[in-house]
């Protein structure tokens, strides 16, 4: 399987929808993420994941999603603010809802 440098709409959505299904069920925001990148970077398929594992463990949830390239530095400001919100519900929305817009806007 060739390496790819980049995620897709389709991966960015697929790990957003995933992501909000396990911080729903109130299991912790880094954890969840963590689990669900190392699955996704298994035997170097994607170096895009590689880089959020390694910013999530140098320096947290929302230097991990910049890493991905899943959002805007606006809207990583706005993240970084659910985050430390700690509540499990509103942060799981926000990006399923980011997941929905992503999936809206593309082809």
């Amino acid at each position: 399987m060739a390496r790819q440098d980049t995620i897709d709409d389709e991966d960015k959505v697929r790990l957003l929808r995933a992501l909000a299904f396990q911080i729903h069920r109130k299991r912790p925001a880094e954890e969840a993420l963590g689990e669900l990148l190392e699955q996704e970077s298994k035997g170097g398929r994607r170096r895009a994941f590689r880089a959020g594992v390694d910013s999530l463990a140098a320096d947290g949830f929302t230097a991990a999603m910049a890493a991905l390239g899943l959002f805007s530095d606006d809207a990583l400001v706005l993240l970084g603010v659910l985050v430390e919100s700690a509540d499990h519900r509103l942060l799981s929305g926000g990006l399923g809802k980011i997941a929905d817009l992503i999936e809206a806007k593309s082809p």
